[in-house]
C-alpha cells in the first residue's frame, strides 16, 4: 500500500520579503529592535546571510533576523525584490510521460550511502531541506553520529553518469517525521530532511514553491513526478517520469476509497486525492512531489503516500496535503536554524 520505492533528494523554499514595522506594539517585534535585529520575511533573511531568531508578529513567515557585518548572500538564488524565487519548471518538450533533464529541477532522491539504494522521491523546497513522506523515512529518524541516508539533487536518468547536467549528492544532518505520524494508518505522513551542506541553485536545482492553501480548484493544472513504474506490472522507470493529474474533493474521494477499505473507512483531512484510470503515482514515487500550476509557478500541494495499485478506474491515489503542514514546515526550518 505505501508507494515506497527501490533506487534513487533536496531541501525548502519560502518565497518571502523584506518588510520592517519600527512602531509595532507586537511584543515580539520590541523584543526584535531592542535586540538590533531587522523584523523581515524568513526567506529573505536566509539568503542575506543572516540568522532567523523568532517570529516578530509580521506574518506567520516573518522573523527576527540579524545579519552579521559582513555576511555574504548564500544560498540558491540572489534575492532580487519583486523577483519570484521558487516554482519555475524547465524546458518542456511536450513528450507524453517523460520529463526532460531540467523541467522539474525540485525534484530528488533519497538514497541510502551504502550501494546506492534507492529509498524514496523528494523534493527540494529551501536551500537546506527537501521534503517527503514519513513512511519512506521513519525507520532513519533515530539519531547516530553520521545518517546513512543522502539526497540526489538535479538526477534525470539513473542509468549514466555522464548526462550534460549532472547531478549532485548531499549528506543528511537531521531527519525529521511529523511527531504525530502513525505508521499504522499514515497520517500526518510529511518529514523533512535537512542537507549538511546548502544547495546551489543550477539549471537542474532549483526549489519549488509549498502550498500555503487549500483552495485548489478541481480543474488546476497538476502533475506527479518520480522513477516509480508506469503501470502496476511496468519495471521502474529510468528517466525521470511526469503524469499529469486531475484532483478530487476528499467527499468523493472518501466514497471511492471505502469501496477499497470498507464502509467505515474516514479520509484525513490531512490528504488531498488525485488521479483517473491510468494516470497515477506507483510503486517507487512515494515521496515525491505532486504539484499544481498558479500563475506560472508551481506549488507542492500533495506528497505521495498512499493508493490502491495504479491507475486502477475510480481509485485515485492519496498524497499528504502540503498545505496542512507549512506552519510545522516553517517552524522545523527555523528550529534549527537557531540551534545551529
Amino acid at each position: 500500500m505505501k508507494r515506497v520505492v527501490v533506487h534513487l533528494a533536496w531541501a525548502l523554499l519560502v518565497q518571502l520579503a523584506c518588510a520592517q514595522q519600527p512602531h509595532s506594539n507586537d511584543a515580539a517585534h520590541s523584543h526584535a529592535s531592542s535586540s538590533g535585529c531587522d523584523c523581515m520575511e524568513y526567506w529573505n533573511c536566509v539568503m542575506s546571510g543572516g540568522n532567523p531568531y523568532s517570529y516578530c508578529g509580521l506574518t506567520e513567515s516573518h522573523v527576527c533576523c540579524f545579519v552579521p557585518v559582513g555576511a555574504q548572500p548564500v544560498g540558491l538564488l540572489p534575492v532580487r525584490p519583486g523577483k519570484a524565487r521558487c516554482g519555475h519548471k524547465g524546458r518542456d518538450s511536450g513528450r507524453t510521460g517523460v520529463a526532460e533533464p531540467t523541467e522539474w529541477p525540485w525534484h530528488a532522491a533519497i538514497l541510502e550511502k551504502q550501494d546506492d539504494l534507492y529509498v524514496c522521491g523528494a523534493s527540494l523546497v529551501d536551500e537546506s531541506w527537501v521534503l517527503t513522506a514519513a513512511h519512506c523515512v521513519d525507520s532513519y529518524v533515530v539519531s547516530k553520529a553520521e545518517s546513512p541516508l543522502k539526497v540526489r539533487l538535479g538526477e534525470y536518468n539513473v542509468t549514466t553518469n555522464h548526462e550534460s547536467l549532472r547531478h549532485e549528492e548531499y549528506g543528511v544532518s537531521a531527519v525529521v517525521a511529523h511527531p504525530r505520524y502513525d505508521n499504522a494508518t499514515l497520517i500526518h505522513d510529511v518529514a523533512l530532511l535537512r542537507l549538511r551542506h546548502p544547495a546551489k541553485k543550477r539549471p537542474n536545482i532549483d526549489v519549488v514553491c509549498l502550498a500555503s492553501h487549500t483552495d485548489w480548484s478541481l480543474n488546476t493544472s497538476c502533475v506527479v513526478t518520480g522513477w516509480g513504474r508506469s503501470t502496476e506490472g511496468a519495471p521502474h522507470s529510468v528517466v525521470l517520469k511526469e503524469v499529469p493529474l486531475p484532483l478530487w474533493n476528499n467527499s468523493n474521494c472518501q466514497v471511492a476509497l471505502r469501496k477499497q477499505f470498507g464502509d467505515t473507512y474516514i479520509l484525513p483531512e490531512s490528504t488531498i486525492c488525485a488521479g483517473t484510470e491510468g494516470r497515477d503515482a506507483c510503486d517507487g514515487d512515494g515521496g515525491g512531489p505532486l504539484v499544481c500550476e498558479r500563475r506560472g509557478q508551481w506549488y507542492q500541494v500533495g506528497i505521495v503516500s498512499y493508493g490502491i495499485g495504479c491507475g486502477r478506474p475510480g481509485t485515485p491515489g492519496v498524497y499528504t496535503r502540503v498545505a496542512t503542514y507549512h506552519q510545522w514546515i516553517l517552524d522545523t526550518v527555523l528550529r534549527y536554524r537557531r540551534a545551529r
